[in-house]
Order: C-alpha cells, then structure tokens, then sequence
C-alpha cells in the first residue's frame, strides 16, 4: 500500500517533475499528488491544518507562519537556486517615480516577494510607510499580471513562465532583486514540523525521491526529456521551460546565508516573526541528512 502525499506549490519544480514522471516516488511506495495554490494565505494555512504535507514556497512565507496559527513551519530542503525575481510596470509608467501614488500587485502583503518588491522600491527613493504607494493582495502571479492588465495595479513581481507573458501584453521591465539582494534564495520544500517528525520515514522517503529526480534532470544526456516534462507539466514554452531547469540546486542541501538573508529583510520591516529572530528556529537539516544523496556527498569529502 503507498502512503498518499500532496504537495501544495507555487510552481513545479524540475526535479518533482522527473520524481513523479519517471517513478521515483513509486518506486518508494509513495503516491505523490501535485496541487498548484492560488496564494501564499491558503498554502501555509491549509500545511498548518494538515490539508497538505508538503508546500514548495518562498522561505519567507515559512518565516511569517510559523507559529502563527499554531503550528511550527521548517524549510527542510532547498528547490531553487539562482532565481530571478523581475519587477515589471504598466506601459505608461516611465520611472519609478511614476509609481508614486500608485498600488502595485503583490501575493499578500506582508511576505515573501511583497518585502522584496518593497526593498527594491526603497532603493528608488519609495517608502510604503510613508504612503508612496500601496500593496494590493491579488495571489499567486498570473493573478498580478491580470490585475496589471486590467489597469487595477501599476506594478508587481512577475516571476517566469509569466514575465513572458508580461513583455507579451506590453509591459516594461524595470529591475530585479540582484540589484539589491544578489544572495536571495530560491525557493524551498516546507513542513509542519509535528507531523513530519511523525511520519519521518515518508518525509525521508519523498526527499530521497525527489533527490533521484533533480540529479536525473541534471544528466546531460536527459536534457531534451527533461525540458519536455517541464514543458507538459507546466504549459510552458521550451525557452521558459529551460529557464526553470537552470533553477535547479545541484542538491537538496539549504542555503543557510541565503535564508539568513530573508530573515534579516523581514526584521528590517518591522516583522520580525513569531517565533523570533534565531534563524534555527526556522529549518530542519535532519530529513535531508538522511537520504542517499546526503551520504554520497559525505563520502565524496575529503578526510
């Protein structure tokens, strides 16, 4: 008998693609399922209430819910690496100025990319506390694009496949957080600690798998296979398809820095989390230390 999992995402990563494809989860015993969230409130809510094991998320959003509504939220693998969060505008917006006043469409607005966006728009000059502008809540991005279009917000974060569809409809790219924040992590699997302590031998299990899945991608000779299972899984082009490949980490291990990082932006913004300032508080190392890949890399470190 498998045990069922569902794993609550912003976006499928390459390495999940390939694990469910190729049989690396079943392969486990472990029947995998795969939903796509409309935003970051219901994602982290519905891990707190036990509606889903798993969530692929922005490490943030783990630092603004745990503890929040009870339960406690730990990142425990590391999805992306190298990603790029590009802020896009309304075509008759011609500076950052030209912002002032304005709303700008976020996920919601207190994590995540909304504190990114924020700390780009203070290095131009725009302070949200000062009323330069506000935040709109609209969800996840094909969401803020929609509200873009249609004239209700000026601005937002629109990360690929969408930011094509962004410079299809006439927007303009202004920037991006490596202006700023060049160390900013890529995104991360996530946990209630409660249950995956419970169900440790699944948690391990799904990592190991997924593991098999983004080394597999990372195979040069599977890369136009890999590229048409991301294609298919996400209804993107090959081009954007690609782009999503490169994200890959060259494992599962967290970037800590990186992640200290984010910490840090939400403590410059007055929202420290619930549960406090100290990092460790936040990630748990201990289901990733003990897949194959974790021992593998181990045993390739000199003595």
């Amino acid at each position: 008998m498998s045990d069922h999992l569902l794993v609550n995402v912003f976006n499928v990563d390459a390495g999940l693609v390939v694990a469910r494809a190729k049989g690396f989860f079943a392969a486990k015993g472990l029947e995998v399922d795969v939903m796509v969230t409309p935003n970051s409130t219901d994602q982290m809510r519905g891990l707190s209430l036990g509606s889903w094991q798993i969530v692929s998320t922005a490490f943030d959003n783990v630092l603004g819910w745990s503890g929040r509504e009870g339960a406690e939220i730990v990142a425990m693998a590391q999805v992306a690496q190298g990603i790029t969060l590009p802020v896009y505008v309304r075509p008759e917006i011609q500076s950052w100025e030209d912002l002032r006043g304005k709303p700008l469409a976020v996920d919601a607005v207190d994590t995540a990319y909304a504190l990114v966006l924020r700390r780009l728009l203070l290095a131009h000059g725009l302070e949200m506390e000062r009323g330069d502008y506000t935040l709109l809540p609209k969800g996840a991005t094909g969401h803020r694009l929609e509200s873009m279009n249609q004239g209700e917000t000026f601005a937002g974060v629109l990360n690929p496949p969408w930011d094509a569809k962004a410079n299809a409809a006439g927007m303009k790219r202004f920037g991006d957080q490596r202006e700023i924040l060049p160390d900013y992590p890529g995104g991360v699997f996530a946990v209630n600690r409660n249950w995956a302590d419970k169900n440790r031998d699944t948690v391990i299990k799904y990592l190991g798998a997924w593991e098999q899945g983004l080394q597999w991608a990372q195979v040069g000779r599977n890369h136009g296979e890999v590229i048409k299972l991301i294609s298919e899984a996400e209804k993107m082009d090959e081009k954007s398809a690609a782009n999503r490949l490169r994200q890959l980490p060259s494992s599962g291990r967290l970037n800590l820095a990186g992640l200290q990082t984010v910490l840090d932006l939400r403590v410059q913004f007055g929202l420290t989390p619930p549960m406090g300032k100290d990092l460790a508080q936040y990630y748990t190392e201990s289901f990733y230390n003990q897949t194959p890949k974790y021992h593998a890399l181990r045993r390739g470190q000199p003595k």
